[in-house]
């Protein structure tokens, strides 16, 4: 798995903290920093990007936004309902980290 560079680790800890203080609780998979509400993966870092959980029309619209692409881990298999979203795009972190939070806790 690819490591987050020192930008993009300062910048997911800033997005992270404000899930924090609502009950998200930080965590690994794979070896990479993740977000978790109740114990469900929402967010996370792989390598220089984010990745997102979203519901069916967050995703349709996010994959509709520059800088946003499906999430292959593996490359021609995405993952269902990930996005990833490069450091270039950090100023969409936070609102679509609200949308995952939002679509995995309730």
């Amino acid at each position: 798995m690819p490591k987050a560079g020192p930008q993009t680790v300062a910048a997911y800890e800033r997005v992270a903290e404000a899930f924090v203080d609502r009950g998200a609780k930080k965590g690994s998979m794979f070896g990479m920093p993740v977000l978790k509400a109740k114990d469900k993966v929402f967010a996370g870092t792989f390598g220089d990007a984010m990745t997102f959980k979203l519901g069916p029309e967050d995703l349709a619209k996010a994959l509709k936004s520059k800088g946003v692409e499906p999430f292959e881990p593996m490359k021609g298999r995405a993952m269902k309902e990930w996005v990833l979203v490069p450091l270039a795009s950090k100023a969409k972190w936070a609102a679509l980290a609200e949308q995952a939070w939002n679509y995995v806790a309730r």
